[in-house]
C-alpha cells in the first residue's frame, strides 16, 4: 500500500459515513485534534476521519471495517 500523505493539497480516496462507495478528493486542512481532515471534491467539503482516508492509487477498498 502506498503511504498516505496527510498534507494540504494531497489527493486521497475516502469512504463517506453515509455511503459504501469510495470517492476521490483533495485534503484542505486538518481538524484541531488531527483526527479528521476537511476534504473537498465536486460535491462540496466534508470532515472525514483519518481512518477513512486512503492513497488515491489504491483503488476501491473492501468494506472490512463495517
Amino acid at each position: 500500500m502506498t503511504p498516505l500523505e496527510l498534507r494540504s493539497g494531497a489527493q486521497v480516496r475516502y469512504s463517506p459515513a453515509h455511503s459504501g462507495e469510495w470517492r476521490d478528493g483533495t485534503l484542505v486542512k486538518p481538524s484541531r485534534s488531527g483526527e479528521e481532515w476537511l476534504v473537498k471534491n465536486r460535491f462540496g467539503q466534508f470532515w472525514i476521519y483519518v481512518s477513512r482516508l486512503r492513497p488515491p492509487e489504491d483503488g476501491p477498498q473492501p468494506d472490512s471495517d463495517r
